[in-house]
């Protein structure tokens, strides 16, 4: 027979070869050799209780998802998380309208519409407090004005950039000079921060050079600006310098000034 109970002793044999053994008597029918091959009857599964299956199981997975998405309708594509809400474009725009303006010539002082028809463009303007006088050959006598127009020509010189780079417009003018018919004064002088810089905007340039503190604050720049600082005001650069009249009586500041103009020029000048 086979082994029909299988023991300790019995699986010994078994793992030597050993499949059936000789009986002297019979054995019940149930553990006879021959009746390990018929065929078992199939069980008829209960109702309500799935057939028993051989293939492995497997892990049930719906063919669709629980919560579909929300339907997308034809030729419309779904809106991106990062795209800007109308508010704040709206936001964005309102700021950009602050933005400063430069006023139209007509809207100037009449002074400053004759001096813009008067100076040429430059990619550099140039500015210092007693400019105005200088250009209108009014009040601090001949010899400071040849003082101060010496300097700078020597100053213009020693950058050596192309003809046509720098232009002089003044931060200060006569005041309605031209409307009265009156000579300009010695004390008829004043700044007109709007206007100086909407001309800097028509004369095209990319920078302005201020020298001296006076000429600074008449130009509403902001405070605490020092010699050889840059800022950037009404969309142009800006180079703090001292005044003039500082540099007529200061020579050893002038090497430092004249390194750092070059370096600070070199983005705006081509040479």
């Amino acid at each position: 027979m086979a082994f029909a109970d299988l023991n300790p002793l019995g699986a010994l044999w078994q793992s030597h070869g050993l499949r059936c053994l000789l009986l002297p008597g019979d054995v019940p029918p149930e553990r006879s050799f021959s009746a390990a091959l018929a065929q078992a009857p199939r069980r008829h599964p209960q109702p309500g209780r799935p057939a028993p299956s051989s293939a492995p199981a497997r892990a049930f997975r719906p063919a669709h998802p629980a919560h579909p998405p929300h339907p997308v309708e034809a030729g419309r594509q779904p809106r991106a998380e990062t795209a800007p809400a109308p508010a704040q474009t709206a936001a964005k725009t309102a700021r950009n309208d602050g933005r400063w303006q430069p006023l139209p010539p007509q809207a100037w002082p009449v002074p400053w519409q004759k001096r813009l028809a008067a100076t040429r463009p430059g990619l550099v303007v140039w500015t210092y407090w007693n400019l105005g006088r200088d250009l209108c050959n009014a009040g601090g006598g001949d010899s400071q004005r040849l003082e101060r127009s010496a300097f700078l020509k020597r100053l213009l010189g020693d950058l050596a950039h192309p003809a046509g780079t720098h232009t002089f417009w003044p931060a200060c003018l006569p005041v309605q000079a031209g409307e009265k018919g009156e000579e300009a004064g010695a004390g008829d002088f004043a700044p007109h921060a709007e206007a100086f810089w909407s001309g800097v905007h028509r004369l095209g340039a990319r920078g302005v050079v201020v020298m001296g503190s006076a000429a600074a604050k008449a130009l509403a720049l902001p405070g605490g600006l020092r010699p050889l600082q840059q800022t950037r005001h009404h969309g142009h650069l800006v180079w703090v310098l001292w005044d003039v009249e500082y540099l007529l009586h200061e020579e050893q500041r002038y090497t430092a000034m004249l390194a750092f103009l070059r370096q600070a020029l070199r983005p705006v000048v081509r040479i």
